[in-house]
């Protein structure tokens, strides 16, 4: 731990002890999922900053794309729904595998070769 880490713990440890942190809104309940769980781990920090900064990657809408139509087969009643709403997530998936080979094509030259390597093998499954 460098010293910025042991000064954040030592802020937040004292905190805790006087009791500033016992009424946050939301304490007891878990964390909102991360929207950027699914990307590979190489750009997941820069989307999550362009994001912050009103510059969204594709990459990140066609992914919200994904979930919602997975939120929307999910709630399928009827066999012919149903199938209509796995011919729109199949379309969402496909879009999204597309852009992201492209993505990493694109950045294959500077990402490290262990690293790429790892990204090769490993789904974001």
């Amino acid at each position: 731990m460098d010293w910025m880490d042991k000064l954040a713990e030592q802020r937040i440890m004292q905190a805790e002890s006087e009791g500033a942190l016992d009424n946050l809104p939301g304490k007891g309940r878990p964390l909102p999922p991360d929207p950027f769980f699914r990307m590979p781990e190489q750009i997941r920090l820069a989307a999550r900053v362009l994001t912050m900064c009103g510059c969204a990657p594709q990459e990140l809408g066609l992914l919200r794309n994904l979930n919602e139509a997975r939120h929307l087969l999910n709630e399928a009643g009827t066999a012919e729904e149903k199938a209509q709403r796995m011919r729109e997530y199949c379309d969402a998936e496909l879009r999204y595998n597309i852009a992201m080979d492209r993505h990493r094509e694109m950045f294959a030259g500077r990402i490290p070769r262990a690293t790429q390597n790892r990204a090769q093998t490993s789904s974001p499954w």
